[in-house]
């Protein structure tokens, strides 16, 4: 079995910097308005879907999970470039945007957990458990939109954060292996 391209390994660093980054800036500075900390939280979604698609040039990967990922990060893309072009629109309506991006790009994550049976098992459910994560965190967002909003987008950041250091740890350690799956 062969570690990760080099090439996608620096794109997980540099993706999972960026979106960590932009999830911690919505924790550091809370006082920057509502929309503005939306907007910072939908350029770290863009990034973290650039990553997913970025999948398509893996090429070992059963053809399923290249789509599964594609299609989760045309969906972020799309949702975040809505809310960082329309910022006017109403801050309730961009968190449940950003929440759905968030949540397809945590489905993805688990899918490729699941389905991937030739990265090492430990990084499997590292993946699988964040997804989980990104999971129930958008729900929560979506089955409750009347908690305040800064507290919606903390939530949002918090999922930002936990994704981010996964792209960064797998592309640290490059512990997936790309070999033809079992």
């Amino acid at each position: 079995m062969s570690r990760q391209p080099g090439w996608f390994r620096g794109l997980e660093l540099v993706f999972g910097l960026i979106a960590t980054a932009f999830g911690v800036l919505v924790l550091i500075f809370p006082g920057l308005g509502v929309t503005t900390l939306i907007v910072v939280l939908s350029v770290g979604l863009l990034f973290a879907s650039f990553r997913a698609i970025s999948f398509l040039g893996l090429g070992p990967l059963p053809a399923s999970l290249k789509f599964a990922s594609a299609i989760a990060g045309i969906i972020g893309i799309i949702l975040a470039l809505l809310v960082a072009v329309f910022p006017g629109y109403g801050a309730a309506t961009l968190i449940v945007i950003l929440s759905f991006g968030l949540l397809a790009y945590g489905l993805s994550r688990i899918f490729y957990g699941y389905s991937h049976r030739a990265t090492a098992s430990w990084h499997r459910g590292t993946v699988v458990v964040v997804g989980v994560i990104d999971v129930v965190l958008s729900v929560v967002v979506l089955v409750l939109p009347n908690l305040a909003l800064l507290t919606l987008a903390i939530i949002l950041s918090a999922i930002l954060i936990v994704s981010g250091l996964e792209m960064v740890v797998s592309g640290a350690t490059g512990v997936s292996k790309f070999a033809a799956a079992a």
